[in-house]
């Protein structure tokens, strides 16, 4: 499996667990998973403000699994880059729109934190880049979060 495969199947199975927003799961750090990544701590921030609240979400074997694959692939990334606790990180050069005093763009190197967008980004081109994703998966990550969440208040039902 390719790293942003490996990546992609990680934040699929950790959105089908969690319901987490974007922003949500951009924020996720390493240091917010239990032993054994058997259970993670997000922090929820509602949509058009209001009170941020933390919750400990138990994962799937399923994600237990891809966030292990995942967090091998991280750990060269990161180790490469300086590291950094953030649980997403680039797996390609990339800039920031930063330019040096010749007026040259600088490059980050991988491994670098995804912030929100590029976590979208990722989501986005995933979907569209393996065979069958774009059959089963909704064309933005929100309308993911949204189904899951749905589904989650069914169940409960």
């Amino acid at each position: 499996m390719s790293p942003a495969q490996t990546r992609l199947t990680a934040l699929l199975a950790l959105e089908l667990d969690t319901a987490a927003r974007s922003g949500e799961l951009a924020e996720l750090r390493t240091t917010d998973f239990e032993e054994g990544n058997t259970t993670v701590y997000v922090e929820r921030r509602p949509q058009g403000g209001g009170t941020v609240e933390g919750e400990w979400v138990e994962t799937s074997a399923l994600t237990r699994a891809a966030l292990e694959r995942w967090l091998d692939v991280r750990g060269d990334l990161v180790l490469r880059a300086h590291g950094t606790s953030k649980l997403w990180v680039s797996l390609w050069m990339n800039h920031d729109g930063v330019l040096d005093d010749d007026g040259r763009t600088v490059i980050r190197p991988p491994g670098m934190p995804l912030e929100e967008n590029g976590l979208i980004t990722s989501y986005r081109v995933g979907r569209l880049r393996y065979d069958g994703l774009r059959q089963l998966l909704p064309l933005k990550l929100e309308a993911l979060r949204r189904t899951v969440e749905a589904e989650r208040r069914r169940a409960a039902a």
